[in-house]
């Protein structure tokens, strides 16, 4: 693969995690809103601090796809949304899974020359894994990728 490729399909698969990050951007906030009950003013503060963090993370992708000659794309991926915990629980640790391959799939993408590249992405993995963990202990679903 030329180096005019690769760097296409790591730009590719950032935008896919960049997807992944407006859509948790959104359905963070969603789920921040429809919380109701005893778990409300635990999970909506659980809720929006995950939106900031997906927020956080877009803008910084979309800075680097542009940084790398790309564009970054505006299309979320799937929002999923419902009113009780344990659903919204289930989405969100879907959610975080399809990001994580999304960046797994950006550093595989990285060529030589863009090793710093690959270097930051391993923090994003970093960080997903975090939330999947957080997420897996908080539905007793215990899935390793």
């Amino acid at each position: 693969m030329t180096n005019g490729m690769a760097r296409n399909e790591l730009i590719e698969y950032l935008n896919v995690a960049m997807s992944y990050e407006l859509a948790g951007v959104i359905q963070y906030m969603q789920h921040s809103f429809l919380i109701t009950g005893e778990n409300r003013e635990v999970f909506r503060a659980f809720f929006r601090t995950l939106s900031n963090e997906a927020h956080l993370h877009a803008e910084t992708i979309g800075d680097k796809i542009i940084a790398l000659g790309g564009v970054p794309t505006v299309q979320p991926a799937a929002v999923r949304h419902s009113d009780q915990l344990p659903e919204m629980l289930a989405q969100d640790l879907q959610l975080e899974r399809e990001a994580l391959a999304a960046y797994m799939k950006a550093w595989a993408a990285c060529g030589e020359e863009d090793l710093p590249q690959k270097f930051w992405i391993e923090g994003r993995i970093a960080d997903e894994q975090i939330h999947i963990e957080e997420l897996e202990k908080l539905t007793a679903e215990r899935e390793r990728t």
